[in-house]
């Protein structure tokens, strides 16, 4: 259960805080996803769903950097 909840939410808190350190949203949104991928890559994820959050919750970061302009 709290690995669905963390699926959900800390991939968009990962974007968010990248974004800001780096100044560049695009950048924040890149780091976040190299982070997930190595570890899909290494095998740390219970299930496809997991994954699939994950996704869900780097466009919802994406997004939320964006509408409140925390890459500037």
């Amino acid at each position: 259960m709290i690995w669905y909840v963390l699926a959900s939410f800390l991939p968009a808190v990962m974007v968010m805080i990248f974004s800001m350190i780096v100044k560049n949203k695009y950048t924040g949104l890149m780091l976040a996803t190299i982070v997930i991928g190595v570890s899909v890559y290494k095998g740390f994820f219970h299930s496809e769903m997991i994954v699939f959050l994950d996704t869900i919750s780097l466009i919802l970061g994406y997004f939320a950097v964006d509408q409140l302009k925390l890459h500037h």
